[in-house]
């Protein structure tokens, strides 16, 4: 009995060991994050700021840009509304991708149209360690931007030294896009907030 016991116990202390975490941290200097296992760290030039990234196993690249020019795509949001003619312009790949979306063609881009029933991208306001994000998703599954934005990590617009962060991926899987969201909220800013 005292045998059984001891092979019990002792196999579930070796299946507990042996069990492979599946996410790891990645330290970017200025902060952190917490990954799935199989994302690797990327190294990118960046001009004028901290410019990194993670490919994911689907091998999506997701680009993080912190400086005092990184872009917020909410304000560039375009509704995905075209005229005859701007459709006709698109490529074949775009005019397969817009299939799976919520578009509208029409003859003319005039009159009564609701832009904001075709906008590409939606964000909500979200807390990322101890600052608040636009926390930015597509509105059509897999075509669109998903990331977060910050306005201002330090500085002030007064002193024209405002540092943003943004860090973005294009076009994500569903699945791709819940873990890439789950690892923004981890973000932990070591130089900022600690």
């Amino acid at each position: 009995m005292k045998q059984t016991l001891f092979l019990i116990l002792a196999s579930i202390l070796i299946s507990c060991c042996n069990s492979k975490s599946e996410y790891k941290t990645i330290d970017f200097e200025s902060f952190e994050i917490t990954v799935p296992q199989d994302w690797s760290q990327i190294e990118i030039k960046g001009t004028d700021s901290y410019v990194g990234g993670v490919i994911t196993e689907k091998k999506d690249t997701l680009i993080f840009d912190i400086g005092w020019y990184s872009g917020d795509v909410t304000k560039n949001n375009i509704s995905l509304v075209y005229d005859k003619k701007s459709y006709a312009e698109l490529s074949k790949i775009q005019k397969e991708l817009l299939k799976k979306t919520k578009h509208l063609v029409v003859d003319s881009i005039s009159g009564n149209i609701d832009f904001k029933k075709y906008l590409k991208q939606k964000f909500v306001s979200q807390k990322i360690d101890c600052f608040m994000a636009k926390l930015i998703t597509p509105v059509n599954k897999e075509f669109g931007t998903t990331g977060i934005y910050i306005d201002s990590l330090e500085g002030s617009k007064k002193n024209f030294n405002k540092t943003r962060m943004s860090f973005y991926g294009q076009n994500l899987k569903e699945k791709t896009e819940k873990e890439f969201i789950k690892a923004l909220k981890t973000i932990k800013f070591k130089e900022y907030c600690h």
